[in-house]
């Protein structure tokens, strides 16, 4: 019987895990920023490895910046309307 409730109790905290997975993956396919969707369309990046370096944690910081200010309106416009 102990053995039945601790595999019950794994399947549970798997399908936990793997929900929480499946939602994190779906967010970042749903927002991917203007400026970093045509950056991953033109191709591979430019010059030489260190400016390839730089031009990479520049997009990288925008991309972030433009994650960072979606959830703040995302937040903003779920405290106008009364949800969560």
């Amino acid at each position: 019987m102990r053995a039945m409730l601790t595999f019950a109790s794994l399947l549970i905290v798997l399908a936990v895990i793997a929900v929480s997975v499946r939602s994190q993956l779906s967010a970042s396919k749903r927002f991917l920023p203007s400026g970093a969707a045509s950056d991953a369309a033109s191709g591979a990046l430019t010059g030489s490895p260190q400016n390839q370096v730089s031009q990479y944690q520049r997009e990288l910081d925008a991309a972030i910046k433009a994650g960072a200010q979606h959830r703040a309106d995302e937040a903003a416009s779920a405290g106008e309307d009364g949800t969560r």
